[in-house]
């Protein structure tokens, strides 16, 4: 009787203690790379913890835009969100830099270094995200992003009339304005039927994504201008992480190498799969590499850009404090340069 009476009360026990749950919002869709992030996170989690924290992944649209994942980030009603740069520019508008084409460079293993150990985004430019309640924990390469089209671009010109879907904050839509395309903001999930239906003319993102999403299906040709690698932030709460006991935080800070890791290792490896996949299924599309007389062109009208960007930033705060902004951009983007070029140099 008293070993029964033992066995409901452990029984009982083992019914009343639930793990505890952490939210995980991506950007993205099963089998993208932010997923692999993801479930890397989780699982090293799940094994620090002993089974007693479990990280739930939601996807694409299941708690809303990538506007709306990130705002729910910052209230805390969610603990992890992975979005890419080009989505934060009215959070952080410092995080633009990243964004900038002809910056980082398209060398996976440069990119790889810089965007894990940067003292530049990790001591200048991490601190800005705390103003808006989210804490920088990493940033990923998703792979060399490459342009869609119905027609080959080479030139600046190629661009006219042509309307490329871009991502929401300012930058990606200046770049291409600068280029001279016609920039429409889209949430991805609305850009399959706006090409097929050609209410827009082409788009830009990694390989393995724009296969994931079906794009090359509705177009034609894929440029490879060497412009700028698809970067994907991964940020928690501020204030919940502060809160946390340094065992968690440190269990978070393993969790996100190990899924750093994982999610620069899938991508080099989907990245290439999927372009076999892509010539296979269309042996018709035409895959263009731009040369580098042709690359000038387009770093040359990017330089542009470092101006809009410090303006960018300094529009986005009072008056009184315009000119330290655009200074700390300036300083940012600046260092940012110098540092790809020392691991570029190293490698």
């Amino acid at each position: 009787m008293k070993k029964l009476l033992a066995m409901a009360l452990a029984f009982g026990v083992s019914l009343g203690a639930q793990a505890e749950t952490w939210k995980f919002a991506s950007e993205e869709d099963k089998k993208d790379v932010q997923d692999a992030y993801a479930k890397e996170f989780a699982r090293v989690i799940k094994e620090e913890s002993d089974g007693d924290i479990k990280v739930r992944i939601y996807y694409y649209g299941q708690l809303g835009t990538e506007n709306d994942i990130v705002e729910l980030a910052a209230k805390g009603t969610i603990q992890f969100v992975s979005v890419g740069t080009g989505h934060l520019g009215s959070y952080v508008p410092e995080v633009q830099a990243i964004s900038l084409p002809y910056v980082m460079g398209t060398d996976e293993q440069v990119v790889h270094k810089v965007l894990t150990g940067s003292k530049t985004i990790y001591q200048d430019l991490a601190p800005k995200f705390e103003k808006v309640n989210l804490k920088l924990l990493s940033m990923m390469s998703e792979g060399e992003m490459a342009w869609g089209a119905n027609k080959p671009i080479r030139t600046p010109e190629d661009f006219s009339n042509q309307k490329i879907r871009t991502f929401t904050s300012t930058i990606p839509v200046e770049t291409y304005k600068a280029f001279g395309a016609t920039p429409t903001p889209l949430s991805w999930g609305e850009v399959y039927g706006s090409l097929q239906l050609k209410t827009i003319d082409g788009m830009v993102n990694p390989v393995y994504f724009i296969y994931n999403a079906k794009w090359h299906e509705v177009q034609d040709y894929l440029m490879f201008p060497g412009q700028q690698p698809y970067v994907g932030t991964f940020s928690t709460n501020s204030k919940w992480y502060n809160n946390l006991s340094a065992e968690k935080q440190a269990m978070i800070q393993k969790a996100t190498k190990a899924a750093d890791k994982a999610a620069y290792e899938y991508q080099l490896k989907i990245n290439s799969d999927n372009m076999a996949k892509i010539r296979q299924e269309r042996p018709d599309l035409q895959v263009v590499v731009l040369n580098e007389a042709e690359r000038a062109r387009f770093k040359e009208l990017s330089k542009g850009l470092h101006q809009t960007y410090y303006d960018v930033v300094a529009n986005a705060y009072d008056d009184g404090e315009k000119e330290q902004a655009r200074q700390g951009a300036r300083k940012i983007l600046t260092s940012l340069i110098a540092e790809v070029e020392e691991a570029a140099s190293a490698n």
